[in-house]
């Protein structure tokens, strides 16, 4: 806590903050210490971009090739950090290959620095299409982002693939690290079946390891990484999916769990939580249909959260995988 309300503050306040006189007074008077944390905070900013907004469900694609949906939004300097990831998509059975990203492109960085939040589809007939991103303030004393694009072919005749991962300002103790797709591209002749995982994670930096299984073909996938070192409070980060309450072998349109932040951080008030998809396997051929969400009620709340992984129509989903990072308001 004291490493953390250090780095903080000599961020946030590096014109009037002495790190080695305040070191001393977050030792003697830590409570007055996190009060002052809480005071100077800033609220991450969270957005969303979907094309129901935009044009309905039957208004696709099909006649435009490529295609993509933008959002502008505007930010203050310095110029932040973005971690976007997929929530939904409605791509018909006779589509192409299974295609989408979310990402970003600087539109100004000047006086009046502003951005478009970009969900691209390529070829790929799109009926509807969602995602999410965080802004992150520069240099921000708790979270680190940054994105990984695998371009070439993994199929199960592959070993997993494993890429190390440096941070560009290495933490103080070891780091946790919550995974989100913002980019897929599956063969649709072929069952989409992508998961990954984080592991060996140290100060400096860790390995992302994707994988694959059976018959999938998966032609790329673009991965966002966000990074926190281990036991900061406030935050905690994991992976929900169906197989905590159904096997793959029974699969089901409607999907929604509880999860319980008990034995991971305590928050004192509701936390915000960022969800969005971390693995799929999914028959694609009969329609490539899912929409995420965090259920905004009583169910979350300091003790936990209730979110939703569903499909329709003729989609078969054996198993959905959906990263969250939790956080307190003023992180």
């Amino acid at each position: 806590m004291v490493d953390y309300l250090l780095h903080y503050l000599a961020w946030i306040l590096p014109s009037i903050c002495n790190l080695s006189e305040f070191a001393s007074f977050v030792q003697e008077y830590p409570n007055a210490a996190v009060a002052l944390f809480r005071l100077t905070s800033h609220a991450l900013p969270a957005s969303k971009l979907s094309t129901v907004n935009i044009h309905t469900w039957d208004q696709n694609n099909s006649d435009i090739s490529p295609v993509h949906w933008t959002k502008l939004n505007q930010v203050q300097h310095p110029l932040p950090s973005f971690a976007f990831t997929l929530t939904g998509l409605d791509a018909p059975p006779d589509t192409n290959n299974i295609r989408l990203s979310a990402s970003y492109q600087w539109v100004e960085k000047g006086f009046n620095p502003t951005y478009n939040a970009i969900l691209d589809s390529g070829k790929t007939i799109i009926c509807s299409a969602a995602c999410s991103w965080l802004e992150i303030p520069a240099n921000h004393p708790v979270l680190h982002t940054g994105t990984y694009i695998m371009t070439e072919t993994l199929t199960p005749a592959d070993e997993p693939k494993t890429i190390p991962i440096r941070f560009s300002q290495p933490f103080t103790r070891n780091a946790k690290v919550a995974l989100f797709l913002n980019g897929i591209d599956f063969n649709k002749n072929h069952i989409c079946r992508v998961n990954m995982h984080a592991i060996d994670a140290t100060a400096n930096g860790f390995t992302l390891k994707l994988e694959t299984w059976v018959d999938a073909i998966v032609l790329g996938v673009s991965v966002t990484w966000i990074a926190y070192p281990e036991g900061t409070p406030g935050v905690t980060s994991g992976v929900v999916s169906t197989s905590a309450f159904r096997t793959w072998k029974t699969p089901q349109p409607k999907n929604a769990w509880y999860h319980s932040f008990v034995g991971e951080v305590a928050f004192e008030t509701t936390p915000r939580i960022f969800l969005g998809l971390h693995g799929v396997d999914l028959v694609a051929h009969k329609g490539f249909r899912i929409a995420t969400e965090v259920v905004n009620g009583p169910e979350t709340n300091t003790y936990g959260f209730m979110w939703r992984a569903n499909t329709w129509d003729d989609t078969v989903m054996h198993t959905m995988w959906l990263s969250y990072l939790a956080f307190d308001p003023n992180l």
